[in-house]
């Protein structure tokens, strides 16, 4: 079976994240889990399965020398 597969990432600084109206986050946090729903992982169950059902944001720190702060799944 084919597959349409969506590899995102985006790093969105903090000051212009803030700015988004929170019902803008909480529709593209509602969209992104309608699409995790439809998802499949590819080969199931076999020895090359592969985790193809995953969202995650976390709050990256590189930029300032510190390590990024722990994953939370969407």
């Amino acid at each position: 079976m084919a597959l349409r597969r969506f590899d995102i990432q985006l790093a969105i600084p903090t000051a212009i994240y803030d700015a988004i109206p929170l019902a803008k986050k909480i529709a593209a946090r509602d969209a992104i889990r309608d699409l995790k729903a439809l998802a499949v992982k590819i080969n199931e169950g076999l020895p090359n399965e592969e985790m193809t059902v995953k969202a995650t944001y976390h709050i990256c720190k590189h930029d300032e020398g510190k390590p990024c702060e722990p994953g939370q799944e969407i």
